[in-house]
């Protein structure tokens, strides 16, 4: 039954991959509000066909606030379908990730801010160019772990790119997002399962989506924790530290470590 159920939904996507990439090009060249629009639209009908589920509280996303950096962990390549449903947001991704063939175009075309973590002397740069476009009203979701864990836990965060926050004109707010995968055909998941979905170690990104697709329906709780204001902190580190217990703390709640 897995392997129809990975066979449909590959087709599903194929399918709408080749409609979107056209359609996005264009609304790239017509105009800037279409081209953040439609994003949004393709990362909820991928949701809809590989069948993930997302609760989360509604009163807690202000979807009308600007210049907000969203902080989140980082489990799965589908953390990216989940947060781009929900959030009118420019994802940081590495480098990397625009070189990934057709994941790297559509990410390309969705508007992904790259940077390369393996030149120091750029850090500054990208920072500057992160917090220029964060006073004028953009969201930025960063996954600070710099990788993937297995969604059991968060790996220690890592500050240099949270710089980009601090030092701006206008009072940027920050938002940690807390993502864990939960349950596994509507069946509580175990610290093993939710491992096992979760794109960790050697696997190859295309094994780890063969993975989680063959899994069954995966439910994912979001939870988003209180808006604060970057004059709250003295410095990154600070930043860094506070969003990272705040995400284990809802991480270890929801999974009742």
């Amino acid at each position: 039954m897995s392997v129809l159920r990975l066979v449909i939904i590959l087709t599903l996507l194929v399918i709408l991959i080749l409609f979107s990439i056209p359609l996005q090009l264009i609304l790239n060249i017509v105009g800037f509000k279409l081209k953040r629009k439609y994003p949004l639209l393709f990362y909820n009908a991928i949701r809809l066909i590989t069948g993930i589920k997302i609760n989360f509280d509604h009163t807690k996303l202000n979807k009308k606030k600007n210049g907000v950096l969203y902080i989140a962990n980082h489990v799965s390549w589908f953390d990216i379908i989940c947060l781009g449903t929900l959030l009118d947001a420019r994802f940081i991704a590495k480098q990397e990730v625009s070189k990934m063939g057709i994941f790297g175009l559509m990410a390309k075309l969705s508007n992904t801010f790259f940077i390369d973590n393996s030149n120091k002397n750029k850090i500054l740069e990208y920072n500057s160019i992160i917090k220029r476009k964060l006073q004028l009203g953009d969201n930025f979701i960063i996954f600070p772990e710099g990788t993937t864990s297995d969604g059991n836990g968060v790996i220690e965060f890592k500050s240099s790119m949270l710089e980009c926050a601090f030092g701006n004109e206008r009072e940027i707010s920050i938002q940690p997002i807390t993502l864990c995968y939960t349950k596994l055909n509507n069946i509580p998941m175990g610290i093993y399962q939710r491992r096992n979905i979760a794109w960790v170690g050697d696997i190859s990104m295309v094994d780890a989506m063969r993975n989680f697709l063959c899994s069954g329906k995966i439910t994912v709780d979001i939870i988003f924790h209180q808006l604060v204001n970057i004059r709250e902190f003295d410095n990154r580190k600070e930043l860094a530290y506070f969003c990272e217990q705040e995400i284990l703390s809802g991480l270890n709640k929801t999974i009742k470590i």
